[in-house]
């Protein structure tokens, strides 16, 4: 299943990382982000993995 942007905070870039590797076939682009919640545990996130454009 592509996504085309994953939202993480500091405890779960890693593990969002990996599934967007997985998910995408492709590196992510990592963006430092506010206003958004973690896709894994609802917290607040730091960061967006996005497709490249």
């Amino acid at each position: 299943m592509e996504r085309e942007t994953t939202y993480c905070c500091d405890h779960h870039v890693d593990i969002a990382f990996d599934d967007f590797l997985v998910d995408n076939e492709t590196f992510p682009y990592l963006v430092n982000i506010t206003g958004h919640k973690c896709t894994y545990c609802n917290k607040e996130a730091s960061y967006a993995l996005k497709s490249r454009p």
